[in-house]
Order: C-alpha cells, then sequence, then structure tokens
C-alpha cells in the first residue's frame, strides 16, 4: 500500500504497528482509568482549528457558485485558463468576492426580515405560557372526568405537566439568577460563535481562491505515498463522498430555505399564530431527513391548538400538503438521489447517528452512512469477483448458493 525501499518496508511497518499499538494502550488506559487529558487536549485543540474548519465547511459549500459564477457572468475575462482550471487572478478574485457579497447578503437579508417578528413571537410565547398550562390543565381535567385514563398514560401527563409548571416558575422572579447565568453564558458562547466565523469566512476566501492548488497538493501527496492502485480508489472515493456529502447538503440547504419561505408566507395568509417562528422551524427542522418535517409540525401543531384547534386542523392539512410538494417535486429536483440508500438505510441512519451525535448527526448521518454503504458494497463485490461468484443482489433470492458458473457481468450489490 505505502512505497517504501524494500528493505526498509519491514522495519518502518513494524515501527508504525508498535507506535500506533502503544498509542491506543494509552489512549484505552487515559479514557478508562486515567485523568482524561486526552479529552482535555481534544478539546483545546478543536477550539484552536474551529474556525479553520467553518472556513474549510464554508469554502467548499460556497465553491460551486464560485465555478458557476466563472463560467457564466465572467467566461468572458477567465480567458483560456478555464479550461485548465487555472482562470485569471483578478477573476477568480472577483468571483469569490461575488460570491460572499451574495451569500451573506442573502442571509443578511432574510435575517433582517426575520428576526424581529421570530424574536416578538419567543417573548408573547414566554408571556402566554402559563395560560397554555392552564390550558392543558383543563383539559387533562375534563378528561379525567369523561372517562378514565390508563395510570401509565395519567402518570406520564402528570410529570410532562410538572415540569411545564417548574419552567414556568423559572421564568418567573424566583429563577432570575438562573436566567442571568444561563444568559450570560450564551453571550459568551454567541461571541465566541461570531468570532469564529468572521475568521472561517476569512479563511474560506482565501481556500475558494486557491481551490484547485489545494486540490492538486492533496493529490499529490496521496500520489507520492500510496501505489497506483489505491490512488485509483482513494480518488473514487473522494469523488464519490464529494458527490453524496455535497450534492445532499447543499441540496437540503437549498429546499430547506425553499420550505421555510413557502411556510412563512403559507401560515402568514392562513393566518396561523407564531407563523415566523414556525417559519424557521419548520425550515431547519426539514434539513433532518424521514423525521424532520415530523420534529418541526408536531410541536408545532400542538402549540396552534391550545390557541385556535381550527387552525390547528388547517395547519395540519397544509403541512400533509407540503410534504407532498417536497417529497414529489422538490426534493427530486433539486436533491435526486444523492444518497442512493432505501428508506429503511435512511431511518436507521438517522437513528443511530443521532443517538450517538444528536443534531448534528441526525443531519449528517445519512450523507455518512450513505459513503460507509458504498465502499462495504466496493469491498463486497471486490471479494465476490475474486470467488468468480454473481454480484447482482438478484441472484442471491432464490433459495441456494449460486455458484461461480452462474456469474455473468454487470450488477451491483
Amino acid at each position: 500500500m505505502f512505497k517504501f525501499q524494500h528493505k526498509d518496508n519491514v522495519y518502518l511497518r513494524w515501527g508504525v504497528t508498535a507506535f500506533i499499538t502503544v498509542v491506543a494502550i494509552l489512549a484505552v488506559y487515559d479514557i478508562l482509568l486515567g485523568d482524561h487529558r486526552i479529552g482535555g487536549y481534544l478539546g483545546f485543540l478543536g477550539a484552536i482549528i474551529t474556525p479553520i474548519a467553518y472556513g474549510a465547511a464554508i469554502a467548499y459549500l460556497l465553491a460551486p457558485i464560485v465555478d458557476f459564477l466563472e463560467r457564466t457572468v465572467l467566461r468572458r475575462w477567465a480567458g483560456e485558463g478555464l479550461k485548465r482550471r487555472r482562470p485569471k487572478t483578478w477573476v477568480r478574485v472577483v468571483s469569490v468576492l461575488l460570491t460572499l457579497v451574495i451569500v451573506l447578503g442573502a442571509v443578511a437579508l432574510l435575517l433582517g426580515f426575520l428576526i424581529s417578528d421570530v424574536a416578538s413571537n419567543i417573548n408573547q410565547l414566554i408571556d402566554n405560557f402559563s395560560g397554555y398550562v392552564a390550558v392543558v390543565q383543563e383539559w387533562m381535567q375534563s378528561m379525567e372526568g369523561s372517562f378514565t385514563l390508563p395510570p401509565e398514560l395519567l402518570n406520564w401527563l402528570n410529570g410532562l405537566y410538572e415540569q411545564a409548571v417548574q419552567s414556568a416558575d423559572k421564568m418567573g422572579a424566583g429563577g432570575i439568577s438562573e436566567v442571568v447565568s444561563a444568559l450570560s453564558g450564551g453571550v459568551l458562547g454567541v461571541f465566541s460563535f461570531l468570532g469564529n466565523l468572521v475568521l472561517g469566512i476569512v479563511i474560506a476566501a482565501y481556500m475558494m481562491g486557491m481551490k484547485e492548488t489545494l486540490a492538486a497538493q492533496a493529490k499529490k501527496i496521496v500520489c507520492a505515498v500510496f501505489e497506483p492502485y489505491y490512488v485509483d480508489r482513494l480518488m473514487a472515493a473522494a469523488h464519490y463522498a464529494d458527490k453524496v456529502f455535497g450534492g445532499f447538503i447543499r441540496g437540503n440547504i437549498i429546499v430547506s430555505v425553499l420550505i421555510g419561505i413557502i411556510c412563512f408566507i403559507a401560515l402568514r395568509i392562513m393566518g396561523v399564530p407564531y407563523a415566523p417562528l414556525l417559519a424557521v422551524l419548520l425550515g431547519v427542522t426539514n434539513m433532518i431527513p424521514f423525521f424532520g418535517p415530523f420534529l418541526g409540525a408536531i410541536p408545532s401543531a400542538v402549540l396552534i391548538f391550545l390557541i385556535d384547534p381550527i387552525k390547528s386542523l388547517e395547519f395540519i392539512i397544509f403541512i400533509l400538503v407540503l410534504q407532498q410538494l417536497d417529497g414529489n417535486i422538490l426534493t427530486p429536483k433539486i436533491l435526486g438521489d444523492s444518497t442512493g440508500l432505501a428508506s429503511l438505510w435512511v431511518i436507521i441512519s438517522v437513528l443511530v447517528a443521532g443517538g450517538l451525535f444528536g443534531p448534528l448527526g441526525m443531519l449528517l448521518g445519512c450523507p455518512a452512512f450513505a459513503l460507509i454503504y458504498a465502499l462495504i458494497r466496493l469491498g463486497v463485490g471486490k471479494g465476490l469477483e475474486k470467488r468468480a461468484l454473481p454480484v447482482e443482489t438478484d441472484r442471491y433470492r432464490a433459495s441456494g448458493v449460486p455458484h461461480a458458473e452462474e456469474k455473468n457481468d454487470g450488477g451491483g450489490a
């Protein structure tokens, strides 16, 4: 796999293996029995590289816009170098600046349009929270008077009610110190995030300006370290990962923004309360595959029901129609089949990644699982080809195991 001189190959491999083994043993000891210093070091390192990670993510997401501007708007001035992916320097600078202006301007316009309404909705929701709790209490009492609830369900509802009352009390004078402490920590976190984001945008500008050079340098390192057999496969894996992650994340962002805008306009027309807040919630949760629409629609419907049951019914009907529009028109047109996963694997990937890594795992679990699935499929196909067995899954549906002579060309796992 690695290119080493033959006489030094064995010694170097033994050295690398011993080093990795020692590091693994020390890491396991620190995690299980030590002072968890590795976690502290990793956290410190993560804080340092956070703006670099932001910059790399922003550059990766916005690179197609830079390419689009150079191929269309700036094509007349890009010169012959555009064919060799080396446009004129000033053209690249202009395309990067235009990309940042367009994207940051659109985000600022969207935030400026919604932030005042969303903040007003949040304040109104906090002010009316105790009233909503009282409505739920009256509803529970009326249910107990009309029929007997199962003890487990009654205990669960009472527990939720007590938690809601405690939350309402904390919002009052008794919890001012906790609220102030939480707000101070939140403000510091916001300033830290904004600082990293600004640095990330600057880093992203430089990365987009020299993206072909960075890609060529990475390829150069791979070619210097690995043999041609593995270079071809690593390049193929990188292209596939770019297709899965890039296509899924960029397309998902576009679809979610469109869903949020459609929800905002429609809910305003319908006169649904908290329309801006609900539109933002529905747009953000729509980024999560399969479960996202439910995570946004269910609490929104419950909140509207506490205010106006008829509007809640109208909202549910609207969400059902919107999901048909999203599933049959928006997502297929924009995302296509970017992951290539069946619905079962999408559900499993979201559940597992969400349980391990939280909301970020729910968002990235699907494309990550698609990449792992593709690598497993490649390995399985390679093993079957070595044994002269068929690669097509349909050949294994019947009873018995296909024999080597039944193999034919084509197909996939």
